[in-house]
């Protein structure tokens, strides 16, 4: 019921910034919620099989 559609630039999520920074990894989905600063669109956790959680725009 709830089925995501497919990336649209393909591929899974990373686990790095586009600079080639890690991305700041949570243990818990709120843990991430709460590092979301309140003047940010869009912006969301998102699981990762290594890390736990991290936040990243769009793919929800």
């Amino acid at each position: 019921m709830s089925d995501k559609p497919p990336r649209k630039r393909g591929g899974s999520r990373s686990c790095y910034n586009k600079s080639g920074a890690p991305k700041s990894a949570f243990a818990t989905k709120k843990l991430a919620e709460r590092a979301i600063p309140r003047t940010s669109v869009g912006l969301a956790p998102y699981p990762c099989p290594k890390h736990g959680w991290h936040l990243g725009h769009g793919g929800t």
